[in-house]
């Protein structure tokens, strides 16, 4: 993990190749699963490219966002949607630091194995007393590369869980 974090640190480029799987129940108690398979680049995380792959009805989607311009580009064969938008970049990383503040605060326990980190709400027990499921946050590291993050419980089979099947540090600084 840390040999992950050490190599990211400062990097502003970056392509991800992945997939988020919903493995889920409806309100009817009926079982969903579904796979959404794209990649993202980042370019100097200003510029945000997205391209869908899975499922069939989604692929051939691409997302461009422009965070200077605050332009989002949406295309799809020769249509094209462009969207100016007023989201504030900082607004987002506020968001993201407000998060990971949060993940790692007193609130939640966190246990270290090898490669893995596992995030329990620090009330869990209390919280199962009440009826509730706390979520368990799952981080898998390959040596040093982010390779899945899981969302589950412990008294249930659902969970969403990101693969990152390809996580690179994309070497443009020195083209800049």
């Amino acid at each position: 993990m840390f040999n992950f974090i050490e190599n990211i640190a400062g990097k502003r480029d970056f392509f991800i190749y992945g997939t988020l799987h919903f493995d889920v129940y409806d309100q009817n108690n009926k079982n969903l699963q579904s796979d959404i398979t794209l990649d993202a680049t980042i370019l100097n995380l200003e510029h945000f490219f997205v391209q869908i792959y899975k499922p069939e009805f989604l692929k051939d989607i691409q997302i461009e966002f422009n965070s200077l311009t605050k332009t989002t580009y949406y295309k799809y064969n020769n249509y094209k949607v462009v969207d100016v938008s007023a989201i504030d970049l900082d607004y987002i990383y506020e968001i993201l630091k407000t998060i990971f503040s949060f993940l790692s605060s007193s609130l939640f326990t966190i246990y270290e194995d090898q490669e893995n980190l596992t995030l329990i709400p620090a009330g869990a027990p209390f919280l199962k007393r009440l009826g509730l499921e706390p979520t368990k946050i799952s981080v898998y590291f390959d040596k040093d590369s982010l390779k899945k993050i899981m969302f589950t419980t412990d008294d249930s089979t659902e969970n969403i869980t990101i693969t990152f099947d390809k996580f690179q540090i994309l070497n443009l600084e020195n083209q800049r």
